[in-house]
């Protein structure tokens, strides 16, 4: 299938498209190959209608190694299989529904939430590193203390031991 310059790859038995790293990111980006995207598949079921499905791995049609099995933006509720470096496997309408959570502003969502993830992480390694500091300051000589203690109750059971060699 032809997208614009994109080249698709479709199965005709499952329906189901194979979309390069590349293709793939122009379409994520280009407004005007989602709108070709939504056009050709207006009748597509919805994802609260969907049976459930098996799970099964496919390989990669390229270097034939499983892919893995990703939330599409982490929070689409569309589960597509990937080969980073070499593309994306979406069973049928899988597409439609990732082009119509992009339209939709779910990018923009996703964005949103990774970069508050991120800034909760970098608050609790903040505040870890700060508890370090401070547990560092004021255990400084228990930590001298606790070694010289410690090699010399070594010392004093090789001491002991010896006498019973």
């Amino acid at each position: 299938i032809t997208l614009g310059p994109s080249r698709l790859r479709e199965c005709p038995v499952c329906e189901g498209l194979w979309v390069d790293s590349v293709a793939l990111h122009q379409i994520c980006t280009d407004r005007e190959r989602q709108a070709t995207i939504l056009g050709d598949a207006a009748d597509v079921v919805s994802a609260a209608h969907l049976a459930p499905e098996r799970v099964r791995y496919v390989p990669c049609p390229i270097c034939k190694q499983l892919m893995h099995r990703v939330n599409f933006a982490k929070c689409s509720n569309v589960i597509v299989d990937v080969c980073k470096p070499h593309g994306t496997w979406f069973d049928r309408d899988e597409l439609h529904r990732i082009v119509k959570f992009i339209s939709t502003g779910g990018m923009d969502v996703a964005r949103a939430k990774e970069a508050e993830a991120l800034d909760q992480k970098r608050r609790e390694l903040e505040a870890v590193r700060n508890a370090g500091a401070a547990t560092d300051r004021h255990a400084g000589n228990q930590y001298e203390y606790g070694t010289r203690e410690n090699a010399i109750t070594m010392a004093l059971g090789a001491l002991v031991g010896s006498f019973f060699d």
